[in-house]
């Protein structure tokens, strides 16, 4: 992520989101795009321009005479009605930029805006504490919700809760899946082994045991195979996994990979640009760095979107009696839309992780996996989600 929000910031960054959960893109202004009134448009910029029906830069042509002027909104203690100018100029490959047109009276220099969309129009909003105005922000988008489905399930684990412990779906062995699991029993959902919510396709469930500090699993994803130089997930294994210590001729690989080398020579790198998600090997000998393999960033977000348009997280208390595993549902905590542009931030601060979960025989059969998936601290969920409320049960 090229702009990395302080706290400040950050903190303006969710209460706009509160009220307007979609995505964005953040700008840092410096003296030189203030004294030349230029901006880059990013890849995330210009995707996000373009996902919101505003300009597409591809039908933009080089020079004076491509360049298109738009409305625009910026949002301070008023409304205020600007223009912004879209353009690709003759010089350096035509790269794409934009300027906004009255932007210098609201933000000064290494001050951040936050750049959205709202009915086909570009909406920008200066994140300093001189010029952010909540209540401007609140009426200019207004605020819906459609409480229905959230409320029928709070009512369904509510219920859950009043009845006391309930036997878990495998009472005499202990495992991690078996609270989550038990879960969907009890409230007559199918396992789910699509790339949907849980609950009426809306609302995610995710479950744990109380106590636990493990981190959130958000989706399952493998790398994109076709586009990656490993070709599978028992190859990766094989490539950059251990000598088993639990089961003799095979390969485990049990690591969480993020922004920093770990101790595999595993780590992710962002490329915004073109719109990749590598992971990337370098060789603790000689250094030599290998991009093994890599997820297209659009399709990360459609996972991320499919899996949490709402998720409801809930945590149980193991109890046993006579011998036998029970779980009792006593918390639970609700978040509602996440942002990808806050994904990808998190992902470039090392918040957002990715784990490799499986183990292979040496000679490639056997393959098994608990789910390599990307993952975050529940500390952190604030800042990927939109909303966030503790569920009084």
């Amino acid at each position: 992520m090229q702009f990395n929000p302080n706290s400040q910031e950050q903190e303006l960054i969710q209460k706009v989101l509160k009220v307007y959960p979609q995505e964005y893109s953040l700008v840092r202004l410096t003296a030189t795009m203030l004294t030349k009134s230029i901006i880059d448009a990013s890849a995330l910029i210009r995707t996000l321009l373009k996902q919101g029906n505003v300009v597409d830069y591809e039908n933009i042509v080089k020079g004076p005479n491509g360049k298109v002027l738009q409305d625009v909104v910026i949002l301070s203690y008023s409304v205020n009605n600007e223009k912004a100018s879209f353009y690709r100029p003759l010089t350096k490959k035509g790269d794409p930029r934009f300027w906004i047109y009255g932007l210098k009276s609201f933000i000064s220099n290494n001050e951040m805006i936050l750049l959205t969309v709202f009915n086909n129009q570009l909406v920008i909003i200066p994140l300093t504490q001189a010029a952010f105005d909540l209540k401007t922000i609140q009426g200019f988008f207004g605020i819906e919700e459609n409480l229905k489905i959230k409320e029928e399930l709070i009512e369904l684990i509510s219920a859950l809760k009043a009845r006391g412990p309930v036997l878990s779906e495998t009472p005499n062995a202990r495992a991690a899946k078996d609270v989550g699991r038990t879960l969907e029993r009890e409230l007559g959902i199918l396992p789910n082994s699509d790339k949907l919510a849980d609950f009426k396709s809306k609302i995610e469930l995710k479950a744990k045991r109380s106590g636990m500090k493990t981190k959130d699993t958000l989706f399952s994803m493998v790398p994109d195979w076709t586009i990656s130089s490993i070709n599978s997930s028992p190859q990766m294994l094989k490539t950059y996994g251990y000598p088993s210590k639990k089961y003799t001729g095979y390969t485990d690989l049990f690591v969480t990979v993020n922004n920093e080398k770990n101790n595999q020579g595993l780590y992710l790198e962002l490329d915004e640009e073109n719109g990749f998600l590598h992971q990337f090997h370098e060789d603790m000998n000689s250094g030599k760095k290998t991009k093994s393999c890599t997820w297209k960033l659009e399709e990360i977000k459609k996972r991320l979107y499919n899996k949490h348009p709402e998720t409801v997280w809930i945590v149980a208390e193991e109890i046993v009696i006579d011998g036998k595993i029970h779980f009792h549902y006593k918390q639970a905590s609700y978040t509602r839309t996440p942002i990808f542009s806050s994904f990808l931030l998190l992902l470039a601060q090392g918040k957002v992780t990715y784990d490799w979960r499986g183990r292979v025989r040496t000679d490639g059969t056997g393959y098994k996996d608990k789910g390599h998936c990307f993952r975050v601290l529940p500390k952190y969920r604030h800042l990927l989600f939109t909303e966030i409320e503790t569920i009084s049960l």
